[in-house]
């Protein structure tokens, strides 16, 4: 089975890491956290795999690509509540 991890964990990576990953770095910095199987999902949604996670991060604008291509968070980035607990057993 694949774990599941809420995806503003992704978020709190990216925050972690101040902007400076490409994209590639990001998915390969997810694999290295939470394993090459992690699946993610939303408040809203189903679970999906690491390699969507910015996509669905820039399609919700809570992420954003620099001039130069980095990963950054969105300056008016809003997280939602209510997803303590998400994928914990």
């Amino acid at each position: 089975m694949h774990p599941v991890k809420h995806i503003h964990e992704v978020i709190f990576l990216i925050e972690q890491n101040n902007g400076q990953w490409t994209p590639e770095e990001l998915t390969a910095a997810i694999a290295e956290t939470w394993g090459d199987d992690v699946r993610f999902g939303s408040c809203s949604g189903n679970a999906f795999p690491k390699e969507n996670a910015l996509d669905f991060l820039l399609s919700r604008q809570k992420a954003v690509l620099s001039e130069t291509g980095l990963v950054a968070l969105h300056p008016a980035m809003k997280i939602c509540s209510g997803h303590e607990g998400f994928g914990e057993e």
